[in-house]
């Protein structure tokens, strides 16, 4: 059931062959990239326009002008200044990557935990500003702009979900539509200024009057102002998404948005000098310029609600380009082990679904949170961004003086001076916003810094303690089988006592009742107290299907429960209860991931079973993983013959269930898959990607197929001579995950 609603929702899955299939051709590109850039016009102006109005009254669209120029000179210097770091970096050339070559890793997650804060408030930002363009049309929207806000975020999660092709062919026509409005309205409006048609708009009353505006000011409606270069970056983020040749592609898109972002900022700006439109809450800058540039008449009102309801549009997709960014990021620091390690797991469309689904809910939160009002979320807004582009430049400027390839010279001074730009930003932004909100984006930096070095703390230790010698390696003592029934059902019983028999034919073989959370406690601690020290207890649970036992159902509490204990293997028996077997071949197979303690856990395990054959698998979900597993898998599982099983949907369920076929059809009459993963606390979970659910529906078809899980537990104090294997760890398992 739930893969069908996948299917409907998300399309079919897409073997890892058609990647190269999914490339983004350039006018595809910019409208997937570009969208958070360009949409920033509908906003950048007005967010001056708040600084100066309240303060200088009519002078600010005077002062407005030199503002924006200045603008437009930063975002020219960081033009120029990427389309060096994507020839230099041509597989990802982000803040990140320049930062991790040039200055370390630690430096590198200062880097990208901004740009991921960035990205985050692009989501937020950009959606708010969209639905201010709805309700700036429609006011009886207003009240319900939360809601808009969040269900516009996951439409655009959604697309992205669907694939990297399928969200460029769904967000291209907005993004050109937009562009053409802005255009129409740019046009029209030059036409009416040199007709003489176009007047200042009134000033309302109480408007200040101000001979001098204190610099203070200026410098905080420059840093509102650069909220229009948020976006310029991702370009050089997202270089894997062109086609051949990638970086030539990419730096050619990136001139166009360039040109393009600086001819409808500075046109938007100019307007507002000329009409003199003043920001409220209720209607937006670039609504009151199409109401005076299009007129009252039936057909300037088409053009105003083409132009409101393309605004909103551009700027919901314009979240596409955190969503095409944000998982991508994220993933290169899960790679180096700074961040969880399934951010790097790609989903059923090539994309990596894990990352996509986290920012769509911090998103949200950040919209709930801050009641989709732009205004206030600016100040966490343009911190972030600028704290990325002067780490980018700067280690490019870096990486010039210290390698010196041909033509470094121009291209020193073009990162320096895209390095000094961005920083005076920086500043700028840093020093005007920070009691109105930038302090808080400096103390989630340093706490996202914090979290980031624990996680590759634990990482560290959990993998050089995996990868010892001794790690997994079993000396139980004795064993014990106990069947845990959810109702008396004698076929079920029969069968679950037969298998229990082929799991330890001297064990004794007790019959636990589970009617709900008190016999389940009691149960469960009773199994506590029989399992004396190094004594492994099997738990066989009968189930007609493959399908999770649901949170009502009272073997749920009882499975939670035992797999809590120590020394628990916890085996899930599917039994067709039409068809009892008895007698027959038994074989086993082990799923392994790596060459470490969880495999060698999981034949142990194995081995209690006392199989006629025994098979260790491993599904080819990484390619690189895999080389790596196969050639240590000797040294750690000696006499053991590794299998491949190749895995073209990147998940483990589909060719164990076709081994499972594979088997039964040459004669085995019960096959056992022994998966074994690690026993963690709850903070430690979510560092992990348990596949063993979806491993359980794949046997759902399978008769005479059972999943054996056991859960090895880490230790909970590190000896101090895990130091030796952490060295080792350091050299050859940096990258591998878990």
């Amino acid at each position: 059931m739930r893969e069908t609603v996948r299917r409907r929702l998300l399309g079919p899955p897409l073997p890892s062959d058609r990647e190269s299939s999914e490339r983004l051709s350039n006018p595809l590109a910019l409208a997937v990239l570009s969208s958070d850039a360009l949409s920033s016009v509908a906003y950048a102006t007005e967010e001056m326009l708040k600084i100066l109005v309240p303060v200088a009254g009519v002078a600010a669209y005077r002062l407005s002008l030199p503002i924006a120029g200045a603008v437009v000179v930063l975002l020219a210097l960081l033009v120029l200044s990427y389309r060096q770091t994507i020839k230099a970096y041509p597989n990802a050339g982000g803040a990140y990557v320049v930062t991790k070559d040039n200055f370390g890793l630690v430096p590198a997650q200062v880097a990208g935990m901004a740009l991921l804060l960035d990205y985050i408030m692009t989501v937020a930002v950009s959606i708010s500003a969209a639905v201010a363009a709805l309700y700036s049309y429609f006011p009886s929207l207003f009240p319900v702009r939360v809601g808009l806000s969040v269900a516009c975020i996951w439409l655009v999660a959604w697309g992205n979900l669907r694939g990297v092709r399928a969200a460029g062919r769904t967000f291209a026509a907005p993004t050109y539509f937009f562009l053409a409005s802005i255009a129409s309205l740019l046009l029209a409006g030059l036409g009416a200024a040199l007709s003489g048609r176009l007047h200042p708009l009134p000033p309302p009353p109480g408007l200040p009057m101000a001979s001098t505006v204190p610099l203070l000011v200026l410098v905080h409606a420059y840093a509102s102002g650069t909220t229009a270069l948020t976006g310029v970056e991702a370009i050089s983020n997202g270089v894997s998404v062109f086609r051949p040749v990638e970086w030539c592609n990419a730096r050619r898109v990136l001139t166009w948005m360039g040109a393009i972002l600086a001819v409808t900022f500075s046109g938007i700006t100019l307007l507002a000098w000329r009409v003199h439109p003043v920001p409220n809450e209720r209607r937006t800058v670039v609504s009151q310029l199409g109401e005076v540039v299009f007129g009252r008449t039936p057909v300037g009102k088409l053009g105003l609600l083409l132009l409101q309801v393309a605004t909103t549009l551009i700027l919901v997709l314009a979240a596409n380009t955190s969503f095409a960014d944000f998982p991508r990021l994220a993933g290169f620091a899960a790679g180096d082990g700074y961040l969880s390690r399934p951010l790097r797991r790609r989903g059923s469309r090539l994309v990596p679904s894990i990352g996509i689904i986290a920012l769509a809910v911090i998103a949200t939160g950040v919209v709930v949170g801050l009641g989709a009002d732009v205004h206030r979320m600016i100040p966490f807004y343009a911190l972030g961004v600028f704290a990325a582009f002067t780490f980018s430049q700067a280690g490019m400027t870096r990486r010039h003086l210290r390698l010196r390839e041909p033509g470094w010279q121009h291209a020193l001074v073009l990162n320096a001076l895209g390095a000094a730009g961005s920083g005076l930003a920086l500043a700028a932004v840093l020093v005007t916003k920070f009691t109105h909100g930038a302090w808080v984006v400096a103390v989630l930096l340093a706490a996202g810094l914090a979290l980031s070095l624990a996680i590759h703390r634990h990482y560290r230790y959990a993998d050089a303690w995996l990868a010892g010698p001794d790690a997994g390696r079993a000396d139980w003592h004795g064993t014990q089988v106990v069947i845990g029934l959810p109702r008396p059902d004698g076929v079920l019983e029969v069968a679950a006592r037969r298998y229990a028999t082929r799991l330890q034919p001297s064990a004794g073989v007790d019959v636990k009742s589970v009617g709900g959370w008190p016999s389940a406690r009691a149960a469960v601690e009773e199994i506590g107290r029989r399992a004396g020290p190094g004594c492994l207890t099997a738990v066989v649970v009968p189930g007609r299907t493959g399908r999770r036992f649901p949170p009502w159902s009272p073997v749920a509490p009882f499975l939670w429960r035992a797999a809590r204990l120590e020394n628990v293997a916890v085996t899930t028996l599917y039994v067709d209860p039409d068809r009892p077997r008895s007698g027959g071949r038994h074989a086993c197979l082990v799923a392994v991931g790596r060459a470490d303690g969880l495999a060698r856990r999981g034949l142990a395990v194995a081995r209690l079973l006392a199989a006629d054959e025994l098979h260790a698998v491993l599904v080819d979900v990484d390619p690189d993983e895999t080389a790596r597993a196969v050639a240590r898998w000797e040294q750690a599982a000696p006499g053991v013959e590794l299998r491949i099983l190749p895995a073209p949907y990147r998940e483990r369920a589909g060719p164990l269930r076709a081994e499972v076929h594979r088997l039964q059809q040459s004669g085995a009459e019960y096959v056992s898959v022994v998966v074994c993963t690690l026993r963690l606390r709850w903070w430690q979970r979510p560092l992990y990607l348990f596949d063993t659910d979806t491993i359980r529906q794949g046997l759902a078809t399978a008769p005479g197929a059972a999943v054996v899980e056991h859960r090895l537990p880490l230790p909970r104090r590190w000896e101090r001579g895990a130091a030796l294997g952490l060295e080792r760890f350091d050299e050859d398992h940096a990258t591998l995950p878990t």
